[in-house]
C-alpha cells in the first residue's frame, strides 16, 4: 500500500508537469465515461431495473395474441378475465385494468383527468396498499355499486392541498359523485407511460365501449396483470391460461375473441419494455465504441508521453527498477487519468440525466433515471477497465524496452521505435474503423428517420388544431344526446373568423387509438364476429376529411343527408377497395358490419391514411358517418387560416356556449401529434449522431495526434531529403500518403465490420436497407476527408522544414 501511495504520488507529480497532456486525456475520457454513464443509468432503469414493486419477479401481463391478423398485446374481454380468474391454479391473484379520460368538476373550471379502471384485487396483485385509506372490496367491482376512488399523491397534493381528512370526501367524475377511500403511496407510478392515471376506479364492467355491445359478445378492452405462486414459472403459466383460453373457445364459441386467438403471457417487466430493448441496446453499444475510440486516443497520447521519457525511464532502470515496477508505476499514473476523467464524466452524466428524463418520448420509467449505486460502481468498472484499456500496452512497451536502446535512442532523439510506430499507427486505424461503424450505422438511423417524416400522413398536418371532446354518461347517455351536443359545438366553432373548417372524429389519426369492429363485404357470405374481417374504422361527421385535406379518390364525402334518419352509408380507403374490388368500381357495393342488420352503401373512396405510425403499411379502412353511429368520446378538428394555437381560446369560448361544464384538454396541433407519434426514433437518430460526431472528431484527431508526432520526430529525416533536392510537393504526397494508408485500412476493416452489425438495426429501420449504398458511401468519404485535412496539416508543416535547422538539431 505504501508503495501504491508513493507511485500515485509521483503519478499526480508528472500529470501537473504536463497540463496540456492531462487536459486533453481527462476530457476525452470524461466524454466517454461519461456518456457511457448516462445510458447506462437508462439501460438499467428500463431494462435491468425490476418493476417497483415487491416480488416484482412473480409479476406477468397476460394479453392476447391474434393468430389470424398477428397482432399481438390484443386486450382481453371481461368474460374471458372472469374464466381466467376462476379457473387458474397457478397464479396467487389476478386482475385487469384500463385506462381513459375523464372530465372531473372543480371549484376553478372543469378539467380532464387521467384515470383507470381496476378489478377490486388489481393492487393486491402488485402487492401496493394505500397510505391512506384502504383498497376496493369486491361487492364495490360489481355493476351498480357505488362510486369509490382512490387518488394518486400527486393528485391529493395538487387538488386538495394535502388535506389530512381526505378519506371520505367526493369527486364528481363524468358527473357521478365518487368517494375517495384511499390515497396512493408517493413513489407509485403505473402502467408507466403518459399520461399516467391520477384517479383510480373499480367497476371494470363499467366502459363506453359495453354501452354499443353486449359484454357476451367479447369485447376485448382490458389488459391483464397477475402474480404467479412462488413455485412457478411463466411456461407452467402460460401453459395453464391457454389451456384456460381453450375452454372458453369452446364454451363461448360465439363470441368475439373465441376463434383465433390464444393467450400471451410475458413477464411485466419485459411486456414493459417490449420492442425498446433493442433500442436501447444500440445506443449502449454506440457509447461502448466512443469509450473504445477514447482509450485509443489516450494510449496514443501516452505512447507520444512514453518518448518523453525514456532517459528517465532508462535511468530508474540502470538503478535498479524492474521491469514490473516500471509498469506498476506507468500503470498507476493511468488509473489517475482515468479517474480524474471518471469523475468528470460522472458531472457530465448528472447534467445529462435531467435532459434525458425531459425527452418527449414514449420510453416506460425514463421519469426515473437517475444515478444511484448500481450506475456508480458501472462507472467505476469503466475507470479500472479504461485504465487497463489505454494504460497497460503503453506501459508495456515503455518499460520493456532494453537499457542500451534507450539510452541510445534518448540520446539522439528518436522516435522511439518501430514498434510503437506500428503500435500506434495499429489504434488510429482501430479508432477509425469504429468510426465509420459508428457513422454507417448512425447515418442509416437518420436516412430511416428523414424518410420517415418524408412520408405522406394522408392528411394536411399544418394548422390544425385538435381538441379531444369527452361528453359525460350521466348527462349524455343517449345517442341522440350526443350526436346533438356534437353539432351545435361543430356549428359554433365554423362560425370563427380564422376558421376555415372543421370536422370531428372518434380518434385521431397517429394518436395510438383506433377502433376495430367486424365487417363483411358484398359478396362474401358473412360468419359473425370473431369470424368477419377485422377492419379499422372511422366515426366521422361531414367536413371531417375535408378539413384534414384528406384526397377524395371516387364518388364523394359525407354530407347532411348522411344523417341518423338517412341511408347507411360508408367510405373506403383505396386499400380497401383495391383488396376487395380489384379492377372493380367499388362505388354502390355494400358493406356490413356483423352487428349491424342493414349494410351500407359504398359512396366514395378515399386516399390511405396513417392509423398508429407514420411506418404503418396501407391498412383498410372504413369512415362511417358519426350521426349515424353515434359516440361519447369525438376529437374536434379544426383548420385555421393562420398558427393553430392562438385559436384556442376562441374554440374554448365557442364549447362554453354549448356546455360550460365540458373540459377541455389535451389541445394539441396536428404537427405536435405526428411529432409525438416519431419520438422514440427521432431520439435514436439524435444520440447516435451526436455519437457518430464525436467518433468522428475523435478518430480525426488521432489520426492528425500520430502524423504530427511522425513529423515532429522525422526532422531530420525531412531535413536531408529537402537537402538533396526532394520538392515540398514530395514531402506533402510521402507525409498525406502515410496518414491516408493508415485511415484506408481502418476504413476497409470499419466497411467489412459496419457490413455484418448493421444488420442488426434493420428492425429498427424505415425504407432503409441496413446496407444502403449511399449511407455507407457517405460515411466513408466523409472520414476519408475528415482524415486527409488531418494528414495535411501536419503535413504543410513539414514542408517547412529547414534543412539547416533539422540537420542541426540531429
Amino acid at each position: 500500500m505504501g508503495t501504491l501511495l508513493q507511485d500515485l504520488r509521483f503519478g499526480l507529480r508528472m500529470l501537473r508537469k504536463s497540463p496540456g497532456f492531462t487536459a486533453v486525456a481527462v476530457l476525452t475520457l470524461a466524454l466517454g465515461i461519461g456518456a457511457n454513464t448516462a445510458i447506462f443509468s437508462v439501460v438499467h432503469t428500463v431494462l435491468l431495473q425490476p418493476v417497483p414493486y415487491a416480488g416484482a419477479d412473480r409479476l406477468i401481463s397476460i394479453l392476447e395474441y391474434d393468430t389470424r391478423t398477428g397482432t399481438a398485446g390484443v386486450p382481453l374481454s371481461l368474460p374471458k378475465f372472469k374464466e381466467i380468474a376462476e379457473q387458474n391454479r397457478t397464479l396467487e391473484s389476478v386482475g385487469v385494468y384500463y385506462v381513459r379520460e375523464m372530465s372531473l368538476v372543480t371549484p376553478r373550471e372543469p378539467e380532464m383527468v387521467t384515470a383507470a379502471r381496476v378489478s377490486a384485487d388489481f393492487f393486491r396483485v402488485l402487492g401496493v396498499a394505500p397510505v391512506r385509506g384502504r383498497t376496493f372490496l369486491a361487492q364495490e367491482d360489481q355493476p351498480g355499486a357505488a362510486e369509490v376512488a382512490i387518488a394518486t399523491d400527486g393528485f391529493w397534493r395538487s387538488h386538495f392541498s394535502s388535506d389530512e381528512e381526505i378519506i371520505g370526501k367526493t369527486l364528481v367524475l363524468e358527473g357521478v359523485n365518487a368517494t375517495i377511500i384511499g390515497i396512493l403511496p408517493p413513489g407509485f407510478r403505473f402502467p408507466f407511460n403518459s399520461p399516467e392515471p391520477q384517479i383510480w376506479l373499480t367497476r371494470v364492467s363499467d366502459h363506453p365501449l359495453l354501452k354499443l355491445v353486449q359484454v357476451n359478445l367479447g369485447a376485448g378492452y382490458l389488459s391483464g396483470i397477475g402474480r404467479m405462486r412462488p413455485s412457478t414459472t411463466i411456461a407452467r403459466a402460460r401453459a395453464e391460461l391457454e389451456t384456460v383460453n381453450s375452454r372458453y373457445a369452446q364454451q363461448f364459441a360465439s363470441n368475439a375473441d373465441a376463434p383465433n386467438h390464444s393467450i400471451e403471457v410475458q413477464s411485466l417487466q419485459e411486456n414493459l419494455v417490449g420492442e425498446l430493448r433493442r433500442s436501447l441496446l444500440v445506443l449502449l453499444a454506440a457509447v461502448g465504441f466512443i469509450l473504445l475510440i477514447a482509450c485509443a486516443n489516450v494510449s496514443n497520447l501516452l505512447l507520444a508521453r512514453a518518448t518523453t521519457r525514456e532517459k528517465e525511464l532508462a535511468l530508474r532502470k540502470a538503478l535498479g527498477a524492474s521491469h514490473g515496477r516500471l509498469v506498476a508505476q506507468l500503470l498507476s499514473e493511468s488509473c489517475l487519468l482515468s479517474f480524474l476523467g471518471g469523475a468528470l464524466g460522472v458531472l457530465l452524466a448528472l447534467i445529462l440525466m435531467p435532459v434525458l428524463r425531459s425527452a418527449r418520448t414514449n420510453v416506460p420509467r425514463l421519469a426515473e433515471v437517475h444515478l444511484d449505486p448500481s450506475v456508480l460502481s458501472f462507472s467505476l468498472l469503466l475507470c479500472v477497465l479504461t485504465a487497463v484499456l489505454f494504460g497497460l500496452a503503453p506501459a508495456l512497451q515503455a518499460a520493456g524496452k532494453h537499457l542500451h536502446d534507450a539510452l541510445k535512442e534518448g540520446l539522439r532523439g528518436s522516435s522511439g521505435g518501430g514498434r510503437r510506430v506500428k503500435f500506434r499507427t495499429v489504434l488510429v486505424a482501430t479508432e477509425v474503423g469504429v468510426a465509420l461503424l459508428l457513422m454507417t450505422g448512425s447515418g442509416l438511423l437518420i436516412e430511416s428517420f428523414a424518410r420517415l417524416m418524408r412520408t405522406s400522413p394522408g392528411f394536411a398536418a399544418q394548422n390544425l388544431l385538435t381538441i379531444p371532446i369527452s361528453l359525460p354518461g350521466s348527462r349524455y347517455a343517449s345517442p341522440a344526446q350526443q350526436a346533438e351536443f356534437f353539432r351545435q359545438a361543430l356549428e359554433r366553432v365554423k362560425s370563427l373568423p380564422s376558421v376555415e373548417s372543421a370536422g370531428l372524429v372518434s380518434f385521431l389519426p397517429l394518436s395510438g387509438a383506433y377502433r376495430l369492429s367486424y365487417f363483411c363485404v358484398e359478396g362474401q357470405i358473412c360468419q359473425g364476429i370473431g369470424k368477419d374481417p377485422l377492419i379499422v374504422f372511422w366515426q366521422v361527421s361531414p367536413g371531417y376529411l375535408q378539413t384534414m385535406g384528406t384526397r377524395l379518390l371516387r364518388g364523394r364525402f359525407f354530407d347532411q343527408n348522411d344523417s341518423a334518419t338517412g341511408a347507411p352509408v360508408v367510405l373506403v380507403n383505396e386499400s380497401f377497395a383495391r383488396h376487395y374490388w380489384p379492377s372493380q368500381n367499388p362505388l354502390g357495393r355494400h358493406i356490413q358490419a356483423s352487428r349491424e342488420v342493414l349494410p351500407r352503401e359504398v359512396v366514395g373512396v378515399v386516399a390511405d391514411a396513417k392509423i398508429s405510425a407514420l411506418s404503418d403499411s396501407g391498412d383498410d379502412q372504413l369512415y362511417v358517418p358519426s350521426d349515424q353511429m353515434p359516440y361519447a368520446g369525438m376529437t374536434l378538428v379544426v383548420r385555421s387560416t393562420s398558427p393553430s394555437r392562438p385559436l384556442v381560446e376562441g374554440v374554448r369560448g365557442r364549447i362554453a356556449e354549448v356546455d360550460p361544464t365540458i373540459p377541455l384538454s389535451g389541445i394539441r396541433t396536428m404537427d405536435e401529434v405526428v411529432g409525438a407519434s416519431v419520438s422514440r426514433p427521432r431520439l435514436i437518430a439524435i444520440i447516435t449522431g451526436i455519437f457518430a460526431g464525436f467518433a468522428l472528431l475523435l478518430s480525426a484527431i488521432g489520426v492528425y495526434g500520430v502524423m504530427a508526432y511522425s513529423v515532429s520526430t522525422r526532422k531530420q529525416e525531412m531535413g536531408i531529403r529537402l537537402a538533396l533536392g526532394a520538392a515540398p510537393g514530395d514531402i506533402l504526397r510521402l507525409v498525406v500518403g502515410q496518414g491516408m494508408r493508415m485511415t484506408l485500412v481502418g476504413v476497409a476493416a470499419g466497411m467489412i465490420f459496419s457490413l455484418l452489425l448493421t444488420r442488426l438495426l434493420a428492425s429498427l429501420l424505415y425504407d432503409v436497407r441496413s446496407t444502403d449504398p449511399v449511407v455507407f458511401g457517405g460515411a466513408s468519404l466523409t472520414l476519408l476527408g475528415t482524415a486527409l485535412l488531418a494528414c495535411y496539416i501536419p503535413a504543410r508543416r513539414a514542408t517547412r522544414v529547414d534543412p539547416i535547422v533539422a540537420l542541426r538539431y540531429g
